[in-house]
């Protein structure tokens, strides 16, 4: 093979990889445009390290009183009826109306209680309850449970499984797939026959001498 020859396959090789890395790098740049401008709730405790003001809406916690701190492309819009929401937006509210008095214009609700990620196209399903974005599924994963029943019924996983521990620190539990406490595997071993012994192999013609020697005697 030729230097020339050898240096173009260098240089197609050298083309191929730069191409793959810019790939990567757009990949990587992807994944930090999806990170959730907010963090994921099930309830208002979730949302309690914000401090009050804060709610838990739909899936998400949302400084429901004062969003000034929020930045101005992630902010939404309150609301207190659809009218007050754009045509494709319509109004939640949150369950304690009582003491939250506004709600949020977000995409209409999606009820995925009944199959889950398939009544979601391109979504998944948070809570068992709305459609939701999938980087807001994945945090909702990692919130802390409280047990194996609540893991199944929101749809995170068939286990509420507890994290080692980092130093002093105790970890809570999260949902998982693989059972933290599987069964114990029983073995069974097919019974022992007992060892035969040379007196039970030699009874049969003991019993057969004593026989004849007692029909001699007769005789």
């Amino acid at each position: 093979m030729s230097a020339a020859v050898r240096l173009l396959i260098g240089l197609a090789c050298l083309g191929l990889a730069t191409c793959n890395i810019t790939q990567e790098l757009q990949s990587l740049n992807q994944l930090k445009e999806k990170k959730a401008p907010f963090k994921a709730c099930i309830d208002d405790s979730d949302c309690a390290e914000h401090g009050s003001g804060w709610a838990c809406f739909q899936y998400i916690c949302y400084p429901w009183q004062d969003d000034s701190k929020v930045e101005a492309k992630h902010r939404m819009k309150t609301c207190k009826t659809d009218s007050h929401c754009d045509q494709d937006l319509s109004c939640h509210r949150h369950p304690d109306r009582r003491n939250i008095l506004k709600g949020l214009c977000m995409e209409p609700v999606v009820d995925c209680s009944e199959n889950g990620r398939s009544d979601c196209p391109a979504r998944s399903c948070c809570n068992s309850q709305w459609c939701c974005a999938d980087e807001y599924f994945h945090q909702l994963k990692s919130l802390p449970c409280g047990s194996h029943e609540g893991c199944k019924d929101m749809g995170y996983g068939n286990f509420c499984c507890p994290q080692a521990n980092k130093g002093n620190e105790t970890m809570p539990s999260v949902c998982c797939n693989e059972d933290p406490n599987p069964p114990p595997v029983i073995t069974t071993k097919p019974p022992k026959r007992p060892a035969s012994s040379a007196s039970s192999l030699l009874s049969p013609f003991t019993f057969i001498a004593f026989l004849i020697v007692l029909a001699s005697l007769r005789q």
